[in-house]
């Protein structure tokens, strides 16, 4: 049987569940089976199926020596599922030119399922038998977020040439590995490589462990490369924190590459992702094999698991432990976090479902930095016509926040800072910069106004925190506006604070996408005192701006009162009536 032919068989066993497979994976199988179809009767599809090149990355390291276990030294036999994915990688060309049909690969798995493996035996075949092929000096590089990490992969790569026959053919010194025929090779990077952009030609980038990476530093240099076949891989678990680039970009990302119900299309990007599902019973064993397709094919990996789920189930601070790198699932950890970033994300909406012309705003102002980024939040309360189990009406809360920063300079002081893409966010519109040595509250309350004027919005009230904008509020009530202060204490911000991730968690709030308020979401801390609570802005260097400045709004849009329903009125009138 041809590899083409067990990959697919493997992929129908898949999705019927022959084979115990999560959602995504299968989403993952279907894709590999859309495109057989269309290799095979569509003479016009970009891509063929290279039967040599998949058996020769088979072939390639069953030369290559397991590192650890009972297999140490013995050849690695790839498992089906790994097939599935090197071979793929590998077996994919494009039509026109005869090379790889995939420039970058997300595989997501439980821990202790071949990753390191994976990625070693990937780079060593990059260096020799890719850059052979191709006339090229291939320099390849692995970058975890510490050089610990980085090491791991470069390690492993030396250990499985360790009895191999191909050890003659590389020159392995503490550095570097280097393939003798080329002079291609492997190194290691450390944390300060990412930030001078060392490695910015790589060949090949293999990103380990990307839950850990807290930015896209090292990511970003992957997309420099001008090679004739460059590859971007990044294997991973599951993370726990949830404002990290790896599960707010690249997870969400693929995981839409992979939805055939999603618009999202890259055919050049490889996407595999072996999890739980939503819904599944952690303690079912036969669920565990979804997020290890090869640590639950052997009686030994079968046994860790389960000692790994007894303790977990034992000493409840080690279940997110076990959630994370044994199950697959993202989980939020941070100490004191304010939001669960999963129940965040899933209030976003592309369409808010009601139109908010005519509708009341309350804004809600933070000008706490007047010479860093300052930001407004529009907070609209509305009947969803939905009751709870009291019959009263659940409210919704429509959520827009827009962000201001004096200058350029400030900008780029900002990106450095933080390593975050302010200069994008302010091109995607999301950020406006007031060419003014400070934040001019002008301009950011001119914003304010055509925007309720572009959207036909009532401006009820302008919540504002005094410390920092007195002159603003005494102004503002001046011309007419209703203001009111917003203190930036426990006794004041406890009810907002508790009140809206009440909101958010119930699903009652809404919003459109916008990067710079999910930063700022995930970034939010609390702090409590005698059972209150309120965000705590020293706790982190993470700008927070966006979040004080929705809770201060959503403080007063909080006690909203709705016009009264003609039934309500004709009930105040027979009341008054009886009276008198």
């Amino acid at each position: 049987m041809s590899i083409y032919q067990e990959l697919k068989r493997y992929a129908k066993d898949c999705i019927n569940d022959k084979i115990p497979s999560c959602q995504k994976h299968k989403w993952a199988c279907k894709r590999f089976l859309d495109d057989c179809r269309k290799a095979e009767k569509n003479k016009t599809y970009q891509y063929i199926w290279d039967e040599d090149q998949a058996q020769g990355i088979v072939e390639w390291f069953s030369y290559l020596r397991h590192s650890k276990g009972i297999l140490a030294g013995e050849p690695i036999i790839l498992s089906i599922w790994q097939k599935f994915n090197l071979c793929q990688l590998y077996g994919w060309r494009s039509k026109k030119t005869g090379q790889k049909r995939f420039k970058k690969s997300f595989t997501e798995v439980g821990r202790k399922n071949a990753k390191s493996q994976m990625e070693a035996g990937v780079a060593l075949y990059e260096i020799s038998v890719q850059s052979t092929a191709n006339g090229e000096v291939y320099e390849y590089y692995t970058a975890g977020v510490k050089r610990d990490q980085s090491k791991i992969i470069f390690n492993e790569c030396k250990l499985m040439l360790r009895g191999s026959p191909l050890r003659p053919k590389f020159k392995i010194t503490n550095a570097a590995i280097e393939h003798r025929k080329t002079g291609s090779y492997i190194k290691a990077l450390c944390k300060d490589d990412g930030k001078k952009g060392d490695g910015s030609n790589p060949a090949g980038l293999i990103l380990d462990e990307y839950h850990q990476h807290p930015t896209t530093e090292f990511y970003d240099l992957g997309l420099g490369a001008s090679t004739k076949e460059p590859l971007l891989m990044i294997i991973t678990t599951a993370g726990m924190d949830l404002s990290y680039p790896c599960y707010t970009q690249e997870y969400k990302y693929t995981s839409d590459i992979l939805n055939p119900h999603s618009d999202v299309k890259n055919e050049e990007y490889l996407v595999d992702i072996c999890e739980l599902d939503a819904k599944d019973d952690m303690g079912d064993e036969r669920n565990w094999k979804k997020a290890n397709p090869i640590r639950m094919s052997y009686q030994e990996g079968v046994e860790k698991l389960r000692g790994e789920a007894k303790i977990a189930k034992n000493i409840p601070e080690k279940m997110i432990a076990f959630m994370t790198k044994c199950l697959n699932i993202w989980v939020q950890q941070k100490k004191l976090s304010y939001m669960d970033m999963a129940k965040w994300k899933a209030c976003e909406r592309k369409q808010l479902p009601i139109d908010t012309t005519g509708m009341e705003v309350y804004v809600g102002f933070d000008m706490s930095s007047k010479i860093d980024l300052t930001s407004v939040a529009f907070v609209i309360p509305f009947q969803t016509g939905r009751y709870d189990v009291y019959e009263k009406e659940i409210i919704g809360y429509i959520i827009y926040s827009h962000s201001f920063i004096p200058n350029e300079e400030k900008l780029r002081e900002r990106v450095v800072k933080d390593r975050v893409p302010y200069d994008a966010w302010v091109q995607m519109g999301y950020i406006t910069i007031t060419n003014t040595p400070i934040v001019d509250q002008g301009s950011v309350m001119r914003y304010v106004i055509d925007e309720c004027e572009k959207n036909g919005w009532i401006i009820n009230t302008l919540c504002v925190d005094p410390a920092n904008a007195s002159k603003l509020m005494m102004d503002l009530s001046d011309e007419g506006y209703t203001v009111e202060e917003v203190f930036q204490s426990y006794r004041s911000l406890n009810e907002s604070t508790n009140g809206f991730r009440e909101a958010v968690y119930s699903g009652n709030v809404y919003y459109l996408p916008n990067p710079v308020l999910n930063y700022a979401m995930g970034n939010a801390v609390i702090r409590a005192n005698n059972g209150l609570i309120k965000i705590d802005k020293d706790a982190t260097e993470k700008k927070i701006d966006p979040v004080d400045a929705v809770l201060c709004g959503y403080k007063l849009a909080l006690y909203h009162e709705f016009g009264q329903s003609f039934i309500d009125m004709i009930d105040e009138f027979l009341s008054e009536e009886s009276e008198q």
